[in-house]
């Protein structure tokens, strides 16, 4: 295997690309080894009531607009933020995904989507019963980043 380093100053945001003949385990490790690297120790400081709290991002299952505030969902709390969904999708990483105007949530914490031709679709996610609504609009964005990270022959 070779590791190759191009540097080009007129790129916007870091990328890195994985050739190979194959998808493999050992490529799939190595995608998940460097996107687990890459978040690592990546936190985003939250409040309720009067406490405030620094969560991991590989906690959140996702952030929904309420009323003026937006609120950050994990398994068994939900936080604020000051922060507005445009702010949050230029600073969290690219597994998360706006699906509508008022959410953005986490792809690797989906469980499951149920399809909803006619309306919006509903996700599941890992570990907890709550659910986010994707709209018509923003449902082939995330197939497509579904799409992404599941195994192929």
């Amino acid at each position: 295997m070779k590791i190759k380093i191009e540097i080009d100053e007129n790129i916007v945001e870091e990328e890195i690309i994985l050739h190979c003949r194959e998808l493999n385990d050992e490529t799939i490790a190595i995608q998940k080894q460097i996107s687990e690297a890459v978040n690592t120790g990546l936190k985003l400081t939250v409040e309720r009531g009067d406490m405030e709290y620094f969560l991991d991002l590989k906690e959140i299952l996702f952030f929904e607009t309420a009323g003026s505030t937006v609120a950050v969902h994990t398994a068994n709390q939900i936080y604020e933020t000051h922060l507005r969904l445009y702010e949050l999708e230029e600073l969290l990483p690219g597994n998360f995904l706006r699906v509508s105007k008022s959410t953005i949530l986490n792809s690797g914490k989906i469980r499951s989507v149920r399809k909803n031709i006619a309306g919006a679709s509903e996700v599941e996610f890992e570990g907890t019963a709550k659910k986010a609504f994707v709209s018509r609009s923003y449902f082939k964005m995330l197939t497509d980043k579904l799409e992404e990270k599941r195994l192929k022959k």
